[in-house]
C-alpha cells in the first residue's frame, strides 16, 4: 500500500477533523501521482505517525478512516447501516432524513437522503464510485424501493468525476413527506437531492414567531418550505423565487396543505429587484425570511458574497416590522462574520436588529469539522431606531 507523508498543514487539517488532504500538502508527490484513481492510500506525518487511510482522488486524498482497517464492501455496508440506525433509533427520524452525510459518517464523498421509500444519492469520491452496487444493495436491505443517483455538481467535477443522473433501482420520481403538521411534495429530479432537509428544525421553529393574520415575505422560497409552515399558522404569505418550476411545486404544497388561495401569492423574479420594488411601494411585513442559495462556493467568491448578503439583509430589514429570519448556506462565510454582517445591514436600514436565536443545520447533518458546517440561520427581532 502506498504511504503518503504530509506537511504540517496536512497534519493540522486532520487534527481539526478535516478529512480531505490536498496534493499540495503531500511531501512525496511522486508517490501520490503514481497511485491509481480510487486506490487505497495511507497518510502519515513526516515523522512517520499513521494519520489515516483513504482513497486517492485527483489533486486530493479523501480520508475514510483514522484506523488501519480494510476499505471494502463490508466497510461501506456497515457504515451506511450504522449511519441510518443513528438517525432512526437515536435521533428519532422516521421516513425522511439525511441518511449519510459524507465524512461525518466516515463515508467521505457520499451523501444519501431518504424520502419515504425513495433514496437519492450523490457520490464525489473515486474510491466510493466502484461500490455503487453495494450502496444500492444496502439501501434495498433498509427498505428503499427506488434509488435515484444525482451525482452532479462542483464537488464531483473537482474530483474529476463525470456527472451521473438516473435511477439505479425503481422509477418512482415523487412522494409526499411530512414535517410537523406540514406536508411537502418531493420530486427527486428537482434541485440538489429533491428537498432541503437541512432547514427542518428552522422551519418548525418559524411557527413560534407567526400569529394569525401576520404578513410574511419568503425570499428565495424555492418549493415553499418556510411558506407552508407560516401559512399553516394563519399568515398571509408572499413567496419569491427565480425558478418557475420551484414555484409550481410551492403552489402544489399550499394546495395539499389546504391553504386557501387568497392567503398566499408567489412571485417569479430576481429577489433583489422584487424587494426593491416592494420597498418603493411602501410594503411592510411582520416577518421576512431570507433563504438564498449559496453566494460563495469557495474563498475566492467571499468578497462578492458578503456584499450580496449585506444588500439582501438590508432590504429584508427595511421590509420587516417585527422579525427577520436570515440564512446563509455558504460554507466559506464564517458564523461570526455572518452575524456581524446582518447586524450592520439592519443598522444601515435604520433598524435595531437583536439576534434571539441562532440556528444551524438539522442534526441528521452532523458537524465534525469546519468543512461540514455550512448553514447559518439567525432569528432577529427588528425595531425602528
Amino acid at each position: 500500500m502506498i504511504k503518503l507523508y504530509v506537511d504540517f498543514g496536512g497534519y493540522s487539517a486532520i487534527e481539526k477533523g478535516n478529512l480531505i488532504i490536498n496534493r499540495n500538502n503531500i511531501i512525496n508527490k511522486e508517490d501520490f501521482d503514481s497511485a491509481e484513481l480510487g486506490e487505497v492510500v495511507d497518510i502519515y506525518s513526516k515523522r512517520g505517525k499513521f494519520l489515516g487511510r483513504g482513497f486517492k482522488n485527483p489533486n486530493e486524498v479523501r480520508i475514510m478512516t483514522l484506523k488501519r482497517e480494510e476499505l471494502n464492501e463490508n466497510y461501506i455496508r456497515e457504515k451506511i447501516i450504522k449511519a441510518n440506525n443513528y438517525r432512526v433509533y437515536e435521533l428519532g427520524y422516521k421516513n425522511s432524513y439525511r441518511m449519510v452525510y459524507t465524512q461525518s459518517d466516515w463515508l467521505n464523498g457520499l451523501v444519501i437522503d431518504r424520502f419515504n421509500d425513495i433514496a437519492t444519492l450523490q457520490i464525489f469520491n473515486f474510491g466510493i464510485e466502484k461500490y455503487r452496487d453495494v450502496i444500492a444493495e444496502t439501501l434495498s436491505e433498509l427498505g428503499i424501493e427506488h434509488i435515484y443517483e444525482k451525482s452532479t455538481g462542483r464537488n464531483r467535477r473537482r474530483a474529476g468525476l463525470k456527472d451521473i443522473e438516473g435511477f439505479l433501482k425503481g422509477k418512482k420520481e415523487e412522494t409526499v413527506i411530512t414535517e410537523g403538521e406540514a406536508k411537502f411534495k418531493v420530486y427527486v429530479k428537482q434541485q440538489k437531492t429533491g428537498f432541503f432537509l437541512d432547514q427542518r428544525e428552522n422551519r418548525l421553529l418559524l411557527e413560534r414567531f407567526i400569529k394569525e393574520g401576520y404578513r410574511v415575505l419568503d425570499i428565495c422560497c424555492y418549493t415553499g418550505g418556510f411558506s407552508v409552515h407560516a401559512a399553516l399558522k394563519g399568515a398571509y404569505v408572499v413567496g419569491v423565487d427565480l425558478s418557475k418550476k420551484a414555484l409550481e411545486v410551492a403552489e402544489e404544497n399550499m394546495e395539499i396543505n389546504n391553504i386557501p388561495k387568497d392567503r398566499y401569492e408567489f412571485i417569479e423574479g430576481n429577489a433583489f429587484k422584487v424587494m426593491e420594488e416592494l420597498i418603493e411601494d411602501g410594503e411592510k411585513f411582520d416577518v421576512v425570511i431570507l433563504d438564498p442559495p449559496a453566494f460563495a462556493q469557495s474563498k475566492k467568491d467571499l468578497k462578492s458574497a458578503l456584499r450580496g448578503y449585506h444588500m439582501l439583509n438590508r432590504f429584508g430589514a427595511t421590509l420587516s416590522n417585527r422579525y427577520l429570519i436570515t440564512c446563509s448556506c455558504s460554507q466559506p462565510v464564517e458564523p461570526d462574520a455572518f452575524k456581524a454582517l446582518v447586524i450592520d445591514a439592519c443598522l444601515k436600514a435604520k433598524k435595531w436588529g437583536k439576534i434571539i436565536i441562532q440556528g444551524s443545520q438539522a442534526p441528521d447533518h452532523p458537524i465534525t469539522s469546519k468543512g461540514t458546517e455550512y448553514l447559518k440561520c439567525l432569528f432577529l427581532r427588528v425595531d425602528e431606531i
